[in-house]
């Protein structure tokens, strides 16, 4: 419908300037179009329709092939796995893709002419700061690991690349979340202090132990007489419980029938 609009408002425009270059003619000659001129200059006109009809054609294509190039753009932007953003040489937020409205927990709309330091956690703005003042100085691109101001327990880690733009009064920003990386390694570094700390206390129980040939005494590292409990509760994991060996008991108590009683105990009642 819109093509055979401008089909026919090209139409009227060549009849126009048909007309119009029939009237100089005839004003130049004072006679009438002989019948051959006349057909010569439908045939002309006819061929500047035809040629401006497929100018038309390519312009409508190029401009469809513009559009459907915007729109992969758009979609890559937006559905990036990684936060774009464009700050100016405030920090002030001027542009960001879908992705990093998700990251900074804010609807995009609401990102624009706001400052990208607030969403960073207060320890890491200095050392965020200190990055952009660098790109826009010295025009090199720099990076840092930031965590991000979060309302929930669970703080967000991020990693952040900066380079100047090519008007060099912006920079462009690429926003990596790296949570589950920085949690793992976090993971990694607790098991290898425990790990650690576990071989130190084998080493610790290991070798020769001076102990109390009477009262079964041990001597700790700095000298110390210890109760044998005591020391390996100091220097292990090991819990005790306490309770009696038969010889033992019939030591202490010769009186007690302990085997009668624990005939006893185990018959059911």
């Amino acid at each position: 419908m819109k093509r055979d609009k401008v089909a026919a408002s090209g139409a009227a425009d060549l009849r126009r300037r048909a007309e119009e270059r029939v009237r100089k003619k005839k004003t130049k000659t004072g006679l009438p179009l002989k019948e051959e001129d006349a057909r010569k200059l439908l045939h002309e006109l006819q061929v500047h329709q035809i040629e401006l009809e497929l100018q038309n054609e390519e312009l409508r294509q190029a401009k469809e092939e513009i559009e459907t190039a915007l729109q992969k753009y758009t979609d890559l932007y937006d559905f990036s796995p990684v936060g774009y953003f464009t700050l100016d040489d405030k920090g002030v937020i001027r542009e960001a893709n879908l992705t990093g409205a998700v990251l900074l927990g804010t609807e995009r709309v609401r990102l624009v002419n706001h400052l990208f330091g607030l969403f960073v956690s207060k320890d890491a703005r200095p050392a965020f700061h200190a990055r952009l003042r660098k790109v826009f100085v010295e025009k090199t691109k720099e990076a840092c690991q930031v965590a991000l101001s979060q309302k929930g327990d669970r703080p967000r880690f991020v990693h952040i690349e900066i380079k100047p733009s090519e008007s060099e009064q912006e920079c462009r920003m690429v926003v990596m979340d790296i949570t589950e990386r920085k949690q793992a390694e976090e993971e990694r570094e607790k098991l290898l202090r425990d790990l650690q700390k576990a071989m130190t206390e084998v080493k610790r129980l290991k070798g020769i132990l001076p102990i109390c040939a009477s009262c079964k005494k041990i001597r700790d590292d700095q000298g110390y007489w210890n109760e044998v409990e005591v020391y390996i509760r100091d220097h292990s994991e090991a819990e005790f419980s306490h309770g009696i060996c038969p010889e033992c008991r019939q030591k202490l108590y010769p009186e007690f029938d302990w085997k009668k009683n624990e005939i006893a105990i185990r018959e059911p009642k």
